[in-house]
């Protein structure tokens, strides 16, 4: 699996088009006009990290990652070697998390840097939490990836995924807990990525966010139906 991995990364990373969203994204970072302080600097780069950016990184990484093995039979190729599906589903979610990784670690040394320019130090407790908020935004979308990719694998269409992507993105604004208040159901609050929001908030407030781990499961949930539906779905080998 490891040199599956590998290679899909090696044909990834030579193509253009994601390598084109995070320099937009991070010049975007770097040009913005700063904030008056080093908080609303911060809670500036959390929305854009968390909530909109998620949908500019995710459609290029899910192309890569997904469509383009599907579209060009490449996936195909794959199962007619005897590569277990299950692998070939593990494999896929690990480059996402990678690129999202190296996105969000780019973003970060971005924000860092200008907070340095812009003469407003954070400090060390601020960087850390900033630090682990980026983390939270790998799994965050890692998750929306899972997702997505159920969709790919119940329907080999990548039109269906990105459709996940961006209600994922409209979840992330706000939708669902427009929802909750409008329903005054619990939709927000025990949705992965509410429950992901509350588990940071107990981490900066000093404990742990005892919210991740139900988040963890639900993701673990996905993955596993991700691998019964790929396992049992029929391809023209």
């Amino acid at each position: 699996m490891n040199r599956l991995i590998k290679a899909d990364l090696k044909r990834i990373i030579a193509k253009p088009g994601i390598y084109v969203i995070v320099t937009l994204m991070v010049l975007f970072v770097l040009i913005r006009k700063p904030a008056d302080t080093a908080a609303d600097q911060l809670e500036f780069y959390k929305v854009f990290f968390n909530d909109i950016g998620l949908i500019f990184i995710s459609i290029p990484i899910f192309l890569s990652v997904y469509s383009e093995d599907f579209k060009s039979g490449i996936m195909i190729s794959i199962i007619g070697m005897g590569i277990e599906r299950k692998k070939v589903v593990f494999s896929k979610l690990q480059n996402a998390a990678a690129l999202y990784a190296g996105t969000y670690l780019l973003l970060y040394i971005a924000a860092v840097t200008k907070n340095v320019i812009s003469q407003l130090p954070v400090t060390p407790r601020q960087n850390a939490y900033f630090l682990l908020f980026c983390v939270f935004c790998v799994i965050r979308g890692v998750g929306v990836m899972a997702l997505a990719s159920l969709v790919l694998f119940l329907t080999f269409s990548t039109s269906g995924g990105i459709l996940v992507l961006i209600l994922a993105a409209a979840s992330g604004l706000g939708l669902l807990g427009a929802l909750q208040d409008h329903t005054s159901l619990p939709i927000y609050d025990f949705s992965y990525i509410g429950l992901l929001d509350k588990a940071f908030a107990e981490f900066q407030n000093g404990s742990f966010g005892i919210t991740l781990i139900p988040a963890l499961l639900y993701l673990a949930v996905v993955i596993a139906v991700n691998i019964i539906t790929f396992d049992r779905k029929e391809m023209d080998l």
